[in-house]
């Protein structure tokens, strides 16, 4: 586990907090994260042998703890920015001025909608 979301930060906090077993069903239940990701978030840990699985039931192991003071520096203060979304400066198109036309991207234009527009107003134009 080298980069860490924020649903990987929040498991490892509360089992960290937790000093016996916890319930999984409480980490969906207090973060809203589905049963799929704390399962396997948790099953991750503990190939790496970190955590404890039984069931429905997690602790850290002693090494899981060791570990996690060790690095908690590149867990809790890491960026996740190739998983999270972009910043905003990244979401704004080229500006175009105030006075340039609007064209729009011609491939992205549907040319079968303008001819069958055309063909209904040949076909009212002729009944009239």
């Amino acid at each position: 586990m080298t980069t860490f979301s924020s649903s990987d930060r929040e498991v490892i906090r509360f089992l960290f907090k937790r000093e016996d077993w916890a319930d999984l069903y409480d980490l969906h239940e207090e973060f809203g994260l589905s049963p799929a990701q704390v399962l396997d978030i948790v099953e991750r840990l503990a190939a790496v042998n970190f955590a404890d699985l039984d069931g429905i039931k997690s602790r850290l192991t002693p090494a899981g703890r060791e570990w996690i003071v060790a690095a908690r520096e590149d867990i809790f203060f890491g960026t996740d920015n190739g998983i999270w979304r972009p910043m905003g400066d990244e979401l704004l198109a080229a500006a175009i001025g105030p006075s340039s036309p609007y064209l729009p991207d011609l491939h992205l234009i549907d040319r079968r909608f303008f001819i069958k527009l055309a063909l209904e107003n040949d076909v009212e134009s002729a009944k009239d």
